[in-house]
């Protein structure tokens, strides 16, 4: 109760001072300002977006495939949508679709996460002459939302990874035309889908990552003419139709990384002229007899071995003897592999060489001096982690590179390097 600071007596039955009204008028009112300005919604440039994306979908081997076209928009955003902008229906709430529909420059829309319902989709039908980018990964929308998604004619890139999408719903993105990556994961994406994904002709990037995919329906891609990267990583694949893909004219990158595919597969990949990448991380069956077929591949300039082979079976010296002829080389990954100090004397031949892993091996000093002799290294991993041994590399090593010019990035974690140590690696980083 407001009381006279004189007298004390209430203020209720008294004509309240003219200077208190207004005062009283602004304290009400000041809350809905507030909630207003504190409603923004974040947003990033759709250029740097698309090349976030980019690295995160090819990670090491991003660099060997174009990012896709049409990425330079200038001064076009993507908005992330978070929690606190879909109600407890799952839709998007009509405060934050009304800025997004009155904003001019916004071509995409990343709902990644986020606990959405498929009337979601349908809300942002006004977008639709201008969307291009629409991230629905993380998402528990289902085939009944495709065919809204199916309606945005403009879209570039669109993402449905653990989703509750089947291949039987790809169906309704047929009309897609300028469609030109799409990423797809899960249980539920089978052989079925690639005859609804054979005809998105504009697709550049395929992701099937974790889908049930096997030899015999990704043969099926084989009418996607323009497809630059094919991301097969944990599908069912064991390599016995890789063939195929030398129809694929402009293909750049393959991930198989997480599959069964046989040592004697690789080399069925030799008729793509234009394969750069290859990601063959953590598949069991590669080791040295599939060294042979790898080297075949004449035109590749990135390979990623980590965690290759079963056991005691892996890359070994004799393996990498056979790698060794392929002097275009320029990124490659032997992270974890049973490569030693003996065997690393071949990799002097990979001359074009700028980035090597040799993390968990049997790196020592010795090998650190023939890999000085690269000289176009720019980047070398050499870690030890305990409970998994790895290199045997130690400050004293480090003045094979005294010299190098090219040398800027050098990881040596866990190795026997102290503070004493520090002084050693002026001479080799600057």
């Amino acid at each position: 109760m407001l009381t006279d600071q004189h007298t004390q007596r209430p203020l209720e039955n008294q004509p309240m001072p003219r200077l208190l009204t207004p005062w009283l008028v602004l304290l009400t009112v000041a809350p809905v300002s507030v909630t207003i300005a504190a409603s923004p919604l974040p947003t990033t440039s759709a250029q740097k977006h698309t090349l976030k994306r980019h690295a995160q979908r090819w990670r090491e081997l991003s660099s060997f495939i174009p990012v896709r076209a049409a990425t330079k928009q200038p001064g076009t955003r993507v908005v992330a949508l978070s929690d606190k902008h879909v109600d407890t229906t799952g839709s998007i709430k009509p405060e934050v679709l009304r800025i997004l529909s009155g904003t001019s420059d916004i071509v995409g829309i990343s709902l990644r996460n986020l606990d959405i319902s498929n009337s979601a989709i349908s809300d942002l039908k006004p977008l639709r002459a201008k969307l291009r980018i629409l991230d629905l990964y993380g998402t528990r929308i289902d085939d009944g939302a495709l065919e809204a998604v199916g309606a945005f004619p403009e879209l570039r890139e669109l993402d449905l990874g653990v989703t509750r999408v089947t291949s039987g719903g790809l169906t309704s993105l047929k009309s897609l035309k300028r469609l030109q990556v799409l990423e797809l994961s899960g249980r539920r994406i089978n052989d079925t889908a690639i005859a609804s994904i054979g005809h998105l002709k504009s697709l550049e990037q395929l992701s099937l990552a974790g889908t049930r995919i096997t030899d015999a329906g990704f043969t099926g891609l084989a009418t996607l003419s323009q497809l630059r990267g094919l991301g097969l990583a944990g599908t069912r694949i064991e390599g016995a139709n890789l063939a195929v893909l030398a129809k694929l004219p402009r293909l750049a990158l393959v991930d198989m990384a997480d599959t069964d595919i046989t040592a004697n597969s690789p080399g069925q990949l030799a008729k793509c002229r234009s394969l750069k990448g290859l990601n063959l991380e953590n598949c069991p069956l590669i080791e040295d007899s599939a060294a042979s077929q790898l080297a075949t591949l004449r035109s590749l300039k990135g390979l990623v071995l980590t965690k290759t082979g079963f056991e005691k079976a892996s890359i070994t010296g004799n393996g990498l003897a056979k790698l060794a002829t392929m002097t275009g080389l320029q990124h490659l990954n032997l992270r974890a592999t049973r490569v030693d100090d003996k065997a690393i004397a071949s990799l002097t031949k990979l001359q074009d060489l700028t980035h090597l892993d040799l993390s968990l091996t049997g790196l020592g000093n010795a090998g650190l001096k023939h890999l000085a002799q690269l000289p176009r290294l720019r980047k070398l991993a050499a870690v030890y982690q305990v409970g998994f041994a790895g290199t045997k590399v130690t400050a004293d090593g480090l003045s094979h590179f005294a010299d190098h010019k090219a040398l800027r990035d050098l990881d040596l974690t866990g190795t026997k390097i102290g503070d004493a140590d520090l002084a050693k690696f002026k001479s080799v980083l600057g």
